[in-house]
């Protein structure tokens, strides 16, 4: 076990020197006017989101040697970080070390869709969009696949939802299950990979999507080469384009398989579209914001491309008669 140090005012500035040599190295000169965070020379979309001193995790253990933890969104391959973003070794001699952490909040309410939520048991998933029942808007409820919200079958009517999801600190439910479509771990055709739960309280969510904002609540059928988008847990905003309408797949979940059959495939435009924790975003049409699918699964196919496959969203909301709130 790593020794304990004691936060003192020597290790403290030691810390400082460390951080403020990395923030430089990365993003240029420091500020020095008083009472001027350290962070304000970060870029507000950076994928480098804070910059600590302290252990050093490698795979499963605790390095004892200090190192300069980077917190990041999410981690990339290197050919998707920008030069200037390319996180040395060491710095000064001193190791360093790289944690995702998504996009650190303070648990705000209301939240919107395209964040962190899921299953009390699972680590996380992404709340795609909030849906009603047809004819009764009393109630709202949130959508996202059968694996975030139902644990991949393993889950109870009324079981607690977290937001964020239990990975990202999460603790407190914002919904219930209310219902899911079994996924067939047989020879069965699947068509989707769904499943809502109704939010506890309508004041601590909001309809928009971060940075993609309002949707159209009109779904539409997709169509080869649209382009097309969403906002994930992990990899928040990015854009693809569709390359197939009627993917047959067979889909991992754990040691068991699924067959899924007439699925949408996006590839990633100029990059990375998704990767674990997006389970369950909405992919909207980029231009006109009009819902096409619900994000449910993914594969590198070639560097610098990923292929997605999604659920088409007209059928899911047909299955549970809920329109898009």
């Amino acid at each position: 076990m790593a020794n304990r140090l004691i936060a003192t005012a020597d290790l403290l500035q030691d810390a400082k020197n460390f951080k403020g040599e990395f923030l430089t190295r990365t993003f240029g000169a420091i500020a020095q006017n008083a009472g001027q965070s350290m962070l304000s020379g970060i870029p507000l979309h950076s994928n480098i989101v804070g910059v600590g001193y302290g252990l050093k995790i490698s795979g499963n253990t605790t390095v004892d040697d200090l190192s300069v933890r980077v917190y990041v969104r999410s981690k990339l391959p290197k050919s998707q970080i920008p030069n200037n973003e390319q996180i040395p070794e060491e710095i000064n001699g001193k190791i360093t070390d790289v944690i995702p952490v998504y996009d650190l909040s303070a648990f705000a309410r209301p939240v919107e869709c395209g964040t962190s939520v899921g299953h009390f048991k699972i680590t996380t998933g992404t709340l795609g969009c909030l849906v009603e029942k047809a004819g009764n808007s009393d109630d709202i409820f949130v959508l996202s696949n059968n694996h975030v919200l139902a644990n991949s079958n393993d889950a109870s009517i009324g079981d607690d939802i977290f937001e964020p999801g239990a990975i990202d600190g999460g603790t407190t439910a914002i919904a219930q299950l209310t219902d899911f479509e079994l996924i067939q771990l047989d020879d069965k055709v699947n068509f989707m990979d769904a499943a809502i739960a109704k939010v506890i309280n309508k004041a601590e969510v909001k309809s928009s999507i971060l940075t993609i904002g309002a949707v159209q609540q009109s779904p539409m059928l997709p169509a080869l080469y649209q382009s097309v988008r969403k906002h994930g847990r992990t990899t928040g905003h990015t854009v693809g384009i569709i390359m197939d309408i009627a993917a047959d797949v067979r889909v991992r979940y754990g040691q068991k398989i699924a067959n899924f059959e007439d699925q949408i495939a996006i590839q990633g435009a100029n990059g990375l579209f998704s990767q674990g924790g997006d389970s369950g975003s909405l992919i909207v049409d980029a231009m006109t914001k009009r819902p096409v699918a619900l994000l449910f699964a993914g594969v590198v196919i070639k560097p610098l491309l990923v292929l997605l496959i999604e659920c088409y969203l007209d059928s899911i909301l047909l299955y549970f008669n809920y329109p898009i709130s």
